[in-house]
């Protein structure tokens, strides 16, 4: 929405025309008190008229009024454009502090109130105030932004305090009392030069009936001048008559001293160079580009000139004019300025109005009907908004109206956004419930290394997900986030899983075929002993290695158990013999680990094998009664089957006995260590 600072800045313009608008009035009736004064003065010199010198000076003062009059065309300004003038003179450059952040404006106001002149530093103090709400205003603006880009709600915004403003409050109690001491101190030093320039004056009056040399007597003059100069201000009330006394005085000075043509002219001549100097200071105003801090110089050169003395008769009028035309074209600069900054209010006024309407006809010409269309819409009007800040200011007169109209278009837009995203919210927060639970039901599964049944899982929660519609804008990355992280965490577990294992299957493949290429080239040696050790060995080291890829698996256990098997003919070994030894090397292992639990599994499993076996005999001598004594060959078939059974029950009979004996040593060893204990 758009801040209304600018109906507060209104507010303090206006106070501040009234004020120059004040000081113009007073300006004017100080000027015509002057002129009455003068004119008072120059009837009683003229009265007096009894020597030439004294018709020169009465000459000197008609020519003043002649002055006093211009001055008075030249101060008095048009008073629109008087209240429109902002106090621009020894401004300080904003760029001086732009670079500063708040914290450090408020560490430069504390040195500058605290430390520092404050009637010389306080168009500095003023800027970093005006800065310091600047930079609040942007912080406050893109955290509005921020606040309304994220719930959608263009009304309630409520943006936190900030502690540097309670900061520069304080500061700022503190330098209006500084402020009011100087005030003070300087209402003080303002009657202290009243005495002074009075005591200055009396000095003057003294000197006109003074017996003392002539030029003991001008010198003394001219100092006193020179003390007077130097003084600063007075009481403003008092300022005028304290002049036009100080003025006469002067004049009856050079009447009643009846100082000589020499000594007078020099005093005219200096005066002369003085004026044209202060000329040509006025025409470098021409050239300054801030033509209302021209103007301003032009009134303080202005005081200048009449504070110094009369200059020779035949150069009074043309320096005059001079004075007078430069000070006529600087003024017209300063009225040619306010008049074009009227035409740019005006032309702003008009461009605001155009926005106005434009925010206004997007209610009417649209009629949104979801949240794409309502944010589409949204984003012209901020635009329009963004423009509307770039314009400047209007008319005092039709600010309000222009400013009221713009903010009701927009504030009767966003309602009815609002509205409208009130209406889906419930909606939005439904949804939003159905994917946080998605999100628990994937970070439930995300350590999971069932990986067949967990990526089942996953894609069903995925398909899912893309099936709930949208949830509130402000929680829709975070959500998001949380359930594509679960997602990513199975997965690459997965990826780095089967990467793994690949590369692994690879490495046992390798080996297991040289394992191969080494059974196969055995040779045999003479000790059995040694040749079923090595049998063992190999085993070992086939188990050791591990799995292969499904691909290769069978393929190269063929291999392996060939091998393995030609080795057995070439040593004829009994194959029974040679697993029962491989059965004790295994029933010692699970001794040495003393786990009683693996026994009795080793147990179960070979009496639950015998027990089949059993079984299986007695199928085969049932079938054999169903054949006629012609089938022979196939008799004699069976009878090999049983008698294998046979056989693989005698070896489960005998390992058996070794897991029962390695039982009673394991029980033993127990009792022992009981014992022991």
């Amino acid at each position: 929405m758009i801040e209304e600072d600018k109906k507060g800045l209104e507010n303090q313009e206006n106070m501040t025309e009234n004020t120059v608008q004040d000081s113009n009035i007073v300006e004017k009736l100080e000027i015509n008190t002057v002129i009455d004064e003068v004119e008072t003065a120059q009837s009683e010199i003229i009265e007096e008229n009894k020597t030439e010198s004294q018709k020169d000076e009465a000459d000197n003062i008609s020519e003043d009024k002649k002055i006093e009059n211009d001055e008075i065309f030249v101060s008095e300004i048009d008073v629109e454009e008087e209240e429109k003038l902002e106090d621009t003179q020894d401004k300080p450059e904003e760029n001086d502090y732009a670079s500063l952040n708040n914290e450090e404006i408020i560490e430069k106001l504390k040195h500058l109130i605290y430390e520092s002149n404050i009637e010389e530093t306080r168009k500095d103090i003023d800027l970093l105030k005006s800065l310091f709400y600047k930079n609040l205003k942007k912080k406050q603006d893109a955290l509005r932004q921020e606040i309304i880009n994220s719930t959608g709600n263009e009304l309630e915004v409520s943006l936190p305090k900030d502690a540097n403003e309670d900061y520069l409050k304080e500061l700022w109690i503190e330098y209006a009392k500084k402020r009011e001491e100087l005030a003070k101190q300087q209402e003080v030093e303002k009657l202290e030069n009243l005495k002074r320039k009075e005591e200055i004056i009396e000095k003057i009056k003294v000197l006109a009936n003074g017996e003392e040399s002539m030029n003991k007597t001008f010198n003394e003059f001219k100092d006193l001048q020179q003390e007077w100069l130097k003084i600063g201000q007075v009481p403003a009330e008092v300022s005028n008559n304290l002049w036009n006394n100080y003025q006469l005085q002067i004049e009856r000075f050079y009447d009643l001293v009846k100082l000589n043509k020499e000594a007078r002219d020099f005093d005219f001549k200096r005066n002369l160079e003085q004026k044209i100097e202060l000329c040509e200071k006025a025409e470098e105003l021409l050239l300054v580009t801030d033509v209302v801090a021209a103007y301003k110089k032009l009134q303080d050169y202005h005081e200048l000139w009449k504070e110094l003395g009369p200059v020779p008769s035949d150069k009074r009028v043309e320096l005059w004019d001079r004075f007078s035309d430069i000070s006529k074209k600087v003024r017209k600069n300063y009225q040619d300025y306010f008049e074009k900054l009227k035409e740019e209010r005006e032309a702003n006024y008009k461009q605001k109005l155009i926005l106005c309407e434009k925010v206004e006809n997007i209610l009417t010409e649209n009629t949104p009907n979801s949240g794409k269309e309502w944010i589409e819409l949204s984003e012209q009007v901020l635009e329009i908004q963004k423009v509307w800040k770039t314009i400047g200011m209007v008319p005092a007169a039709v600010n309000n109206e222009v400013f009221e109209r713009f903010r009701m278009a927009c504030n009767k837009f966003f309602e009815g956004k609002n509205d409208f995203f009130n209406e889906i919210n419930a909606e939005q927060k439904d949804n939003l419930q159905k994917k946080i639970e998605i999100c628990l039901s994937a970070e439930s599964l995300q350590e999971s290394t069932d990986w067949k049944k967990s990526t089942g899982l996953f894609i069903d929660l995925q398909k899912k997900w893309k099936e709930i519609g949208p949830v509130p804008r402000k929680s829709s990355d975070q959500v998001w986030k949380r359930f594509r992280q679960a997602c990513d965490h199975f997965f690459n577990a997965k990826s780095e899983f089967f990467e793994n294992i690949e590369k692994e299957h690879k490495d046992n493949l390798i080996k297991k075929e040289a394992l191969i290429e080494e059974i196969k080239n055995y040779k045999p040696l003479g000790d059995q002993t040694e040749n079923i050790n090595k049998i063992k060995e190999f085993q070992n080291t086939w188990t050791e290695i591990g799995f292969v890829a499904n691909s290769e698996r069978d393929k190269l256990y063929n291999e392996y158990r060939e091998a393995i098997n030609e080795l057995y003919k070439k040593l004829k070994l009994n194959k029974s013999a040679l697993e029962l030894s491989n059965f004790a090397n295994k029933v010692d292992a699970i001794k040495e680990s003393g786990s009683t639990n693996e026994l009795a599994k080793e147990r179960n499993r070979i009496l639950q094998k015998i027990k089949e076996l059993n079984a299986e005999i007695l199928k085969i001598e049932n079938n054999m009664g169903f054949f006629a004594s012609g089938s022979e060959s196939l008799v004699k078939d069976f009878n090999k089957k049983i008698e294998k059974a046979q056989a693989e029950i005698k070896t489960l009979k005998e390992k058996k006995k070794a897991i029962d004996l390695a039982e009673r040593e394991l029980k033993k060893k127990d009792k022992n260590d009981e014992q022991t204990n």
